[in-house]
């Protein structure tokens, strides 16, 4: 039976039923009715995925983050920015290959990305879930003993923590993602208002990081790939069940840089 990428779109957005698709969310690029071959999950659309993609015949694509750059709501339009070199890049593969795109970022945010991040680190049921926070209650440890085992969970070679190793901490506040970024400090200000004593995050950078120093929490920074790649690929193994006609694949954008 054919499947069409509106098929696909429309089993995306009923994981979370009632749920209305954000301005961001949807068809970001290709022909929705056309017919599906098999979908990439990935975190973004990079140039590495999209080739992934064509190389293992897939073109429907799935992505959590932005297609093109700048951020629509944070620079000029897209039709101002077509001739970057990196929506060049990407936009050139998706017509040549004939891709279609489709965005669910909020939506999988609420569906599973969250709170995947909080089992794949071992943490107990959150003792505070709303809206986008979450806080977890944990056994006392302390702030290195709590990094080394994030370390292990994500078999990451080093995390960055801001604050003191020995410290003892055991209420965590979770901004997974890019919400631990300075861009979100109204979100990083809202999840302090539940007390946690240490945050385990997502993307960071020094501006946000400053404030947490300031206010004396220390943070763990897994990076912003490493605490969302879970639940797109848990998402990626439920459409390969559910989408019977369709072989669905999961592929892992990793962190771009390296330490040395």
């Amino acid at each position: 039976m054919a499947v069409t990428a509106q098929d696909v779109g429309d089993y995306i957005t009923n994981l979370v039923p009632g749920w209305q698709l954000g301005g961001e969310e949807g068809f970001l690029w290709g022909d929705p009715g056309s017919e599906v071959s098999g979908a990439l999950v990935a975190w973004m659309g990079t140039v590495q995925a999209i080739e992934a993609a064509a190389a293992q015949g897939c073109n429907f694509m799935l992505v959590h983050e932005q297609l093109t750059y700048p951020y629509p709501s944070r620079g000029p339009a897209l039709e101002q920015c077509l001739h970057w070199r990196s929506n060049q890049a990407r936009l050139s593969r998706l017509a040549k290959y004939g891709i279609t795109v489709y965005r669910a970022h909020g939506l999988l945010d609420t569906y599973c990305i969250l709170d995947d991040f909080g089992r794949k680190l071992g943490l107990p049921e959150p003792a505070v879930s709303e809206a986008y926070f979450r806080i977890y209650d944990i056994k006392p440890l302390t702030v290195g003993e709590l990094a080394d085992t994030c370390k292990a969970a994500t078999d990451m070679p080093a995390v960055r923590v801001v604050g003191d190793m020995d410290r003892i901490v055991s209420r965590v506040g979770a901004p997974w993602g890019g919400l631990g970024l300075s861009l979100n400090v109204g979100f990083i200000e809202g999840l302090l208002g539940y007390e946690p004593d240490v945050l385990i995050g997502g993307e960071s950078d020094e501006y946000a990081m400053f404030l947490v120093q300031d206010c004396d929490v220390p943070f763990i920074e897994l990076g912003h790939t490493t605490s969302e790649n879970i639940g797109l690929q848990r998402v990626a193994q439920e459409m390969d069940a559910a989408l019977e006609d369709i072989k669905v694949i999961y592929y892992p954008v990793t962190c771009p840089w390296q330490m040395r």
